[in-house]
């Protein structure tokens, strides 16, 4: 047994070793979730959503829609980026300034379908960091039709604030791929439970990036979203935040049928 453990280590040393990562690595279009968690009251709440498409050359251009301190901006940027043979590596905004420092995973056909990030240039007491998946690695035309079935999602609430209520909520979502969805979910906010529905519209843009407006309690909630882990053009999967709630993100995944 000792033999086989010790066989099995070097196995996977060597394999990891025998990897090898650079900046074709990444190539495509990634969805990505990102946010910002502080423990001061007096300093902005930041939340963004939005896409990265990277040319498999060094170089990358960014799609956003973000949330700071409640207010709502969108936005795009180019940066350039670079990989290290271990899978590690940066991406460093236009014109120097912000860095973010990535490491990939789930590489298949020397293509990662997903990386973590974390901004490293920033000296306040606060962590800025998210993850990306793999939209597609080729160029994709979207619409309603790209975002159909039933969706499993989770929704955290972060705030520094003690006069807020904390809350998290799991439930799903069914989308028609003609605009229209509905849902349920359950949801501990302020440790009290809610039980709720949800129906609204949603929207698609041609980049994969889109918005839902749906009832949620006795209010109505703003949501933008970007899709992921797209299979011809039907997506599997999206990441989206509250555009108009300060302190709200949500990954999501599809569910079963």
């Amino acid at each position: 047994q000792v033999g086989l453990l010790i066989f099995a280590i070097i196995a996977l040393t060597m394999f990891a070793q025998a990897a090898s990562f650079s900046n074709a690595s990444l190539k495509g279009t990634y969805s990505f979730l990102g946010n910002r968690w502080i423990d001061n009251v007096n300093l902005p709440q930041l939340a963004r959503v939005g896409t990265m498409t990277f040319d498999g050359e060094g170089n990358m251009n960014e799609s956003y829609t973000q949330v700071v301190d409640g207010v709502v901006t969108t936005g795009t940027f180019s940066a350039t980026y670079f990989v290290n043979p271990n899978g590690t590596g940066t991406i460093t905004l236009a014109g120097g300034g912000s860095q973010l420092a990535i490491v990939l995973n789930s590489t298949a056909a020397k293509v990662a379908h997903g990386f973590q990030f974390l901004l490293v240039t920033d000296s306040n007491n606060e962590a800025d960091i998210g993850t990306a998946l793999l939209q597609s690695t080729t160029a994709v035309i979207y619409g309603p039709a790209s975002i159909k079935g039933n969706f499993s999602f989770e929704n955290n609430l972060w705030t520094a604030d003690v006069n807020q209520a904390e809350q998290g909520t799991i439930g799903t979502i069914s989308f028609d791929g003609k605009g229209s969805l509905k849902g349920t979910y359950t949801a501990m906010r302020g440790g009290v439970l809610q039980m709720e529905s949800l129906a609204g519209i949603y929207t698609v843009n041609a980049d994969g990036s889109g918005s839902m407006s749906f009832t949620c309690g006795s209010g109505n909630c703003q949501i933008a979203f970007a899709l992921n882990t797209v299979a011809g053009t039907v997506a599997k999967g999206l990441q989206f935040l509250g555009a108009n709630r300060n302190r709200h993100s949500f990954p999501s995944r599809r569910a079963p049928d």
